[in-house]
């Protein structure tokens, strides 16, 4: 267990770098150590930035070096990108540097057969106190300082973190992210974990002021790690929601698990009952990873298990099934109370049911459903707001959603407010939404896990303030 003090300069050096060299820099077009340069050059890292090939002179404009041992200060961060088998000697002169993280992209270790090759950059590294995160991995990117150690696509700030074994699958993630609008905080791809494991990297991500919600990808657990993890978890998810995705669930997962980072899956319903123990979400879909991440991200500000849930639509039909899976979730709409239900009458049509889902009929307008979210937003009965747009040819949808938000804004956003879209014209809207970044989603299991989230949440930090003021 790494000291308060020596976890803050760990954080320090990796989420706030003043240098980074590459080693295995390199001009050559398609390679490894020219795309992490390039990287960093076009993210305008705020940091200095050190070539390292004794090949060269200068590498994309930039002064070479030819060993780590002749970079100048400052460098906090080392990122490897040279074949395997010289890895070892690498990190020894790192270590001689005063190196303090080296992040390995270089693959060919315990994945490709060799742990002999792995335990001997380990036992350098230790040798040396430098701290490893990787072989095979894809690197760390910390968007908002132009921190790109990786040979990635660029990504934008945002408030949600990516961590995982699985560079291709953070990736991923990470993209879907992207095209939502939301960006990530930080993106932490560890591969083999040698050394730094998802353990310490929750932690420095719990520090992490802009990672307002984690994304942890896990294919298994080392040997002897699983209190440390959930002790961890329990830690990180009072402060911060963890979706998780847990691969290996069936047997051929779990073969794929031991050949793609030599881990270990493990018993699929053991993981899922710690990590739920733990306050985390457990979602194996990476839709509804992404809608739960979102949702995750509205701050909870009233007692949504002691409120009523209210779906407001334009369409009969998918207010009843959205109630459906609502309440299979086990989540109850039950009816309105009366004196709602009668000030409703004042700006609904004579047709419209004023029950929970209200069906305000097909031809509800921006200002219907405007009128309709106020009087439930100003009352303090009503939780969470779902609104449903289906919109027939004469409705604007986007109009919808501006003038729904305006109204949610003016209310100062004390209650989370979801979006279901579905039919035709309706991708202007998706894409206005997405650019405020309210979650929105076109299916109903979607929407549904979307409220569910809030309401565990909810409940979660409920029962941590209740054994705090017992304890």
């Amino acid at each position: 267990m790494l000291s308060k003090g020596s976890l803050l300069e760990l954080y320090r050096s990796l989420f706030k770098p003043r240098g980074v060299a590459i080693i295995g820099a390199t001009p050559k077009e398609g390679k490894i150590g020219r795309i992490v340069v390039e990287n960093l050059v076009k993210a305008e890292f705020k940091g200095r930035i050190y070539p390292v090939n004794p090949k060269y002179s200068e590498i994309l404009g930039l002064r070479a070096y030819s060993s780590v041992l002749e970079v100048p200060d400052p460098l906090d961060v080392v990122i490897v990108a040279v074949p395997a088998p010289i890895v070892p000697k690498v990190i020894e002169e790192c270590g001689k540097r005063g190196v303090r993280i080296a992040i390995v992209l270089s693959a060919g270790f315990s994945e490709a057969g060799r742990k002999d090759l792995e335990l001997e950059l380990l036992n350098r590294a230790r040798k040396y106190d430098v701290r490893i995160i990787g072989p095979n991995c894809a690197g760390v990117v910390v968007p908002s300082i132009g921190f790109h150690a990786s040979f990635e696509e660029l990504m934008s700030p945002g408030n949600i973190a990516v961590i995982g074994q699985s560079g291709a699958y953070i990736t991923a993630l990470a993209a879907e992210l992207e095209r939502r609008g939301l960006g990530v905080s930080a993106f932490i791809s560890y591969g083999n974990r040698v050394d730094l494991d998802e353990e310490l990297l929750l932690r420095l991500l719990l520090i992490h002021e802009e990672t307002k919600v984690i994304i942890y990808y896990v294919e298994g657990l080392r040997i002897g790690m699983g209190r440390r993890i959930l002790n961890t978890l329990k830690e990180v998810t009072m402060e911060k929601p963890v979706v998780i995705h847990k691969a290996g669930v069936m047997e051929a997962g779990a073969r794929a698990v031991a050949s793609h980072t030599g881990s270990l899956a493990g018993t699929y319903r053991l993981y899922e009952a710690a990590f739920k123990q733990a306050g985390a979400f457990i979602v194996n879909d990476i839709d509804l990873m992404l809608d739960t991440a979102h949702v995750l991200l509205l701050p909870i500000n009233i007692d949504l298990t002691t409120s009523i849930p209210v779906i407001v639509t334009n369409s009969g039909g998918h207010g009843v099934v959205i109630a459906d899976h609502l309440e299979m979730l086990g989540i109850r709409v039950p009816e309105l109370p009366s004196d709602i239900r009668y000030k409703l009458k004042e700006h609904l049509p004579p047709h419209a049911s004023l029950s929970n889902p209200i069906d305000m009929l097909a031809e509800a307008t921006a200002e219907t459903y405007t009128k309709v979210t106020k009087l439930l937003l100003s009352d303090e009965r009503i939780g969470v707001i779902i609104v449903v747009v289906n919109p027939p040819p004469f409705i604007n949808a986007c109009e919808i959603c501006r003038e729904v938000v305006r109204e949610w804004d003016y209310s100062g956003r004390i209650k989370p407010i979801v979006f279901y879209l579905a039919g035709f014209n309706i991708e202007e809207a998706i894409q206005y939404l997405r650019k405020m970044k309210i979650p929105v989603t076109s299916t109903h299991r979607g929407i549904a896990c979307m409220v569910k989230a809030l309401y565990d949440r909810c409940s979660y930090l409920k029962r941590c303030r209740s054994r705090k003021i017992k304890s």
